[in-house]
């Protein structure tokens, strides 16, 4: 009963950010994506997902909010999904605190 609670807990913490993701593969749904579930997470695919990941400065493959990944292409996530899951424990430690924690870090190390 107790590991329930806490992966409800983690669930519950990290949702936040799992809505932002929620509604960025939505609008990739919409444009022809597609939506997989793997290891406990919603992976979207395709679509204006795609579109969006192709155009960020880093031209991302994968990137993760809470427990939704958003990935290019069945590929991508394929080849991304252990490392995407590094931050989706990060999401579960650092609940809504992750995203301001995590574009600080990146650009006080750009400064």
């Amino acid at each position: 009963m107790l590991d329930i609670c806490i992966v409800s807990w983690r669930v519950f913490w990290a949702s936040p950010n799992s809505l932002l993701g929620l509604s960025l593969g939505f609008g990739g749904l919409l444009s022809g994506g597609k939506v997989q579930w793997r290891n406990g997470c919603l992976e979207f695919h395709g679509g204006l997902v795609r579109w969006g990941l192709e155009r960020t400065p880093i031209s991302a493959a994968a990137i993760t909010f809470g427990h939704t990944i958003l990935g290019r292409d069945t590929i991508c996530l394929e080849r991304t999904r252990d490392h995407e899951h590094v931050h989706v424990r990060q999401y579960e430690l650092w609940g809504p605190l992750f995203l301001p924690a995590y574009l600080g870090a990146g650009l006080f190390l750009w400064v």
